[in-house]
């Protein structure tokens, strides 16, 4: 076994027949890691993420040769001897960086992110985590900005998935014969790459992750494999010609890693420059005075001997080295730890791969043995993972058992105390439960005169003296915060991606005489608990209109993680329209995300615009309409910062500066103005004292940087009701909007 496919492949072909070394692969796999390792490094190769699909040719090319090779000389293909030379080439050095970044992840991983990177960390030994990062992160991008250690795994698995179905069709369908394994190969090209660009442009996770998805570039490998042995050499003028085809090729792949960037939607028709690049390249890189001259240099060659070790280690060296600092790294940092990286991987290469690959140890683990060994060590780092996840979910859980309940946060200037239902009756964010929520401690009554909020431009500073330890009662629980969502997701009523027709849902009282309409982004959405609550008590029909990342705004925009025109919200919002058009509510409340709105052209840019093609669609809508001014954010996540500081959340507060970014409330505002609506503004409900705690009255407010958890929502009902009372009452009064009376709260 000479080197190994992608990262981890043979050295490489010979000129005419697939066999022998050839020092231009060698260098080519050495430019192919150099780009990810840029680029993951923050450094400026914005798109080295092609290096990946660099190494995708070189596997499919070098697999494809071997396996023909061998049926060509023997009559037949070993199974077991084609897997057990992958086990020895590929398992040891694997094992080491799995069981290495488990143990890392154990001492250095935030608790409640630890079960979930350890099961990573499963899925990369079982050669899964492609399949697991497409379910869970979907944009590979976005997994980037909140790093797994396994992370890139996920092409090792592709791989590793191709090298188990690749061996069986070769010999099943094309027999072992060159020209029906062309045919083959030019099937899986045609259709893995038309997969490509149909999921490219509705499910780029899964197009960005998947086998079927990737397959065609394993394929465009394999097919020079094949023509190698077709093919004669080229007469001089043909090489000649071939010569600068290459060179064209190797500024082709060079362009793309310098062009392209996460902006683009990936891998889709941009894919195609990389992989043809590197086609062209091997295909040319024997030719006299072509681009194998360059790739043959020393510096790439031992780049590319080391490429495997280098692509393992150098990826969870990046992550761990901030956790270990405690703060993000400046690029200057990260390069450093770039050129560690190529000193570790040389030391894994030459003690872990080489005596595996060459050693006495290549006699040792013979094709039974490596087979069973190979298996052996799966199991063994699965069940470390699983003993690691176990204990990680029993540390979650202990989080919090040992402090005493917190002393409940100073209440609004209203007078509101925790704790104490506003309703009879109030339902939990999923309906099965009563949800306690606040009123007036002065009010023994159920229906408490409207509490004064404050506008955030209001809201006090106030920093708590004594530490705020998190109880072990607190709601949600820390285990369940992030997954403490509206059961409109559940009840399927929050429209995703895909959806273009508004689904019919009702809550509340469905034969009521007076309907609200809730419309806009998973912003919204986070709002319905404290509707529903409102809506029962109060005798009300609630109509729900959800689209996730779909800021109901009369404008051509993006959908950040799919990279390309969210034409899907368009045509959703075009479909309420007709819908509340068809059967108008009696009032419309608007909420979207103050961040969440991405023109797709440039000259759309900018509040006023924006706010201008807000106010455009919310006319359509007839009747009197509100507009809920949007909650703070920040930038990371909150239950996972609790996890981290259970004796003092004080740590995880939200600053005034960042609370209030220059954004914040400006596009609700201005919509207000230009359409005449009614403005909610409940931030003081949220974030009574700056900075805003994220722990109060014994609940967690967000399930994560942004969205509300649906237990605190649904405790925000009296605020929402007070909020909406006198402009309900001048909608009956009048059917139009009014300004709220004195005592009502302020927009």
């Amino acid at each position: 076994m000479q080197s190994q496919p992608g990262p981890h492949a043979e050295s490489g072909p010979g000129p005419a027949d697939g066999s022998g070394f050839r020092p231009d692969v060698e260098g080519l796999r050495g430019l192919a890691v150099l780009l990810v390792v840029l680029f993951h490094a923050g450094l400026p190769v914005a798109g080295g993420f092609i290096g990946v699909d660099v190494f995708f040719v070189i596997s499919g090319l070098l697999i494809t040769g071997l396996l023909l090779r061998e049926h060509e000389r023997t009559g037949r293909v070993s199974l077991s001897w084609f897997y057990a030379r992958r086990i020895r080439r590929l398992l040891p050095a694997a094992a080491v960086v799995v069981v290495a970044s488990l143990a890392a992840t154990w001492y250095l991983v935030g608790p409640l992110d630890r079960p979930d990177v350890i099961a990573d960390g499963a899925s990369a030994a079982l050669s899964v985590s492609n399949v697991r990062f497409a379910l869970n992160d979907g944009d590979y991008f976005a997994a980037i900005s909140r790093p797994s250690p396994f992370l890139h795994f996920w092409s090792l698995s592709v791989e590793e998935q191709f090298y188990l179905a690749w061996p069986a069709l070769l010999l099943l369908v094309g027999r072992g014969r060159r020209a029906w394994i062309g045919a083959l190969l030019v099937g899986l090209v045609v259709g893995s790459f038309a997969a490509n660009l149909a999921l490219t442009h509705s499910e780029l996770g899964w197009a960005f992750y998947s086998l079927p998805t990737r397959a065609w570039q394993l394929a465009a490998g394999g097919l020079l494999a094949v023509a190698a042995g077709l093919l004669g050499a080229p007469h001089r003028i043909l090489a000649a010609a071939a010569g600068i085809g290459g060179w064209a090729a190797l500024a082709a792949i060079v362009a793309a890693a310098l062009l392209l960037s996460e902006s683009q939607p990936y891998p889709g028709l941009a894919a195609l420059l990389p992989t043809a690049g590197a086609a062209v390249l091997i295909a040319t890189g024997t030719i006299r005075g072509g681009p194998g001259i360059a790739l043959a240099s020393w510096p790439l060659r031992f780049l590319g001997r080391i490429s495997y070790s280098l692509y393992l280690w150098h990826w969870p060296i990046l992550v761990f080295a901030p956790l270990v600092a405690g703060a993000a790294l400046a690029v200057e940092q990260t390069a450093v730890l770039a050129v560690i990286s190529v000193v570790v991987a040389w030391a894994s290469w030459r003690l872990v791969e080489e005596p595996f690959r060459r050693g006495r140890l290549v006699v040792a683990f013979g094709t039974r043995r490596a087979i069973g060994s190979g298996v052996a060590a799966i199991l063994a780092a699965v069940l470390m993972a699983g003993a690691l996840g176990y204990g990680s979910v029993e540390a979650v859980d202990a989080i919090g058992l040992a402090s005493p309940s917190p002393t409940a946060s100073p209440a609004i200037a209203t007078g509101l105390q925790p704790s104490v239902a506003v309703f009879p009756t109030p339902g939990a964010p999923d309906g099965t439960a009563a949800a306690p929520t606040a009123t007036p401690a002065s009010a023994p009554s159920a229906t408490p005169e409207p509490p004064v909020l404050a506008s955030w431009t209001d809201i006090p500073d106030a920093q708590p003296s004594d530490p705020i330890p998190l109880s072990g009662d607190v709601r949600p629980s820390l285990r369940d915060a992030r997954k403490d969502s509206e059961r409109i997701y559940r009840d399927r009523c929050a429209a995703q991606v895909d959806d273009v027709e508004p689904q019919a849902c009702v809550y509340g009282d469905p034969d009521a005489t007076r309907t609200i309409a809730l419309i806009g982004d998973s912003h919204a959405g986070q709002w319905f608990p404290a509707f529903e609550v409102v809506a029962r008590e109060r005798g009300w029909r609630l109509v729900l209109y959800v689209k996730v990342s779909c800021p109901f705004i009369d404008m051509r925009v993006r959908h950040f993680a799919l990279k390309r025109e969210y034409t899907e919200c368009e045509t959703w919002r075009d479909n309420v329209i007709a819908a509340l058009t068809a059967d108008p509510p009696d009032v419309s409340v608007f909420a979207f995300s103050h961040r969440g709105i991405f023109p797709l052209f440039a000259a759309d840019e900018g509040v006023d615009s924006e706010s201008q093609a807000l106010a455009r669609a919310v006319e359509q809508i007839p009747g009197p309409h509100l507009v809920i001014v949007d909650t703070p954010r920040v930038s990371f996540d909150i239950p996972g910062c609790i996890a981290e500081h259970p004796a003092d959340v004080r740590a995880c507060a939200i600053s005034r500066a960042t609370a209030f970014s220059s954004l914040f409330a400006t596009r609700e505002a201005r919509l207000a103005e230009l359409t005449g609506a009614g403005l909610i503004d409940l931030t003081a409900a949220v974030c009574p004292e700056m900075p805003c705690q994220v722990v109060r009255d014994g609940m967690i407010l967000y399930r994560d940087n942004h969205h509300l958890t649906a237990t605190f929502s649904a405790s925000l009902a009296p605020f929402l009701d007070a909020a909406l009372r006198p402009y309900l009452a001048a909608v009956a009064e009048t059917t139009a909007i009014e300004p709220p009376r004195t005592g009502a709260p302020r927009p």
